[in-house]
């Protein structure tokens, strides 16, 4: 089993360094939007692989509250008031988002 910390020691060097976190906002894959857009309409909770604003692999069961757009930028506001960049998501529940798809998924099978 792979904690957190383990797990961004193991994932960042894995991967070439432009797969890794975007500077530039980058519009995320319609299809990917459509899925956070239907978990936060449902207020259904969803297992949540991201990056955050540390460059800190972050995974959880969360909900998506909302969608913000701020300095050409769109965020996820998740239940707990943090702000997630959509292009900083690596995965929800067991859909990869296009660019990370290669990233292995770290959750807990426990």
């Amino acid at each position: 089993m792979v904690n957190a910390r383990a797990a961004r020691k193991l994932l960042l060097p894995l991967l070439p360094l432009s797969t890794t976190i975007p500077t530039d906002y980058q519009p995320i894959a319609c299809g990917f939007y459509d899925e956070l857009e239907a978990i936060a309409t449902r207020k259904k909770q969803g297992y949540l692989h991201y990056f955050n604003d540390l460059r800190q692999l972050c995974q959880g069961t969360t909900t998506i509250k909302t969608f913000v757009a701020r300095d050409h930028a769109e965020y996820a506001v998740l239940a707990s008031g943090e702000e997630i960049r959509l292009d900083h998501i690596i995965r929800l529940d067991n859909t990869p988002a296009a660019g990370f798809a290669g990233y292995p998924d770290f959750r807990c099978g426990c």
